[in-house]
């Protein structure tokens, strides 16, 4: 546990068109959450589509790797918090009915700027 556990923001902006991408984000939050810190993953544009019921079970960040699934439910485990954007939802015709039954916390567009100010970290994918 740090001395004192610092808020760690990232935003992840791909999605399941980019597989080699997709399980970094959560390999990181899951290592700083490991380590008592409050981390907060942010769902925008194509990477809102990595929540939607089954998408992660078939993208591997490469041939012959683990589901994305399981690097999401880590993560969950960890206590990482996950929000959504939902205008991503719209861009992607989907609704909250869509999402893994674990996620929940839509936010709107304001989220992002809020909470990066709040964050002592913000990480960008």
């Amino acid at each position: 546990m740090p001395a004192e556990p610092k808020k760690i923001l990232m935003m992840l902006t791909f999605g399941p068109g980019t597989p080699e991408r997709c399980a970094a984000p959560f390999f990181f939050a899951i290592g700083a959450a490991k380590m008592g810190h409050e981390v907060s993953l942010f769902f925008t544009m194509q990477a809102t589509q990595l929540l939607k019921c089954g998408v992660a079970d078939h993208i591997c960040a490469k041939q012959g790797g683990r589901p994305l699934s399981e690097f999401i439910q880590r993560a969950l485990d960890s206590g990482v918090k996950f929000y959504i954007c939902s205008a991503s939802l719209e861009l992607n015709d989907m609704s909250q009915t869509d999402l893994i039954e674990e996620v929940d916390n839509l936010v709107s567009s304001t989220f992002l700027t809020k909470r990066g100010l709040e964050s002592d970290l913000v990480l960008s994918f």
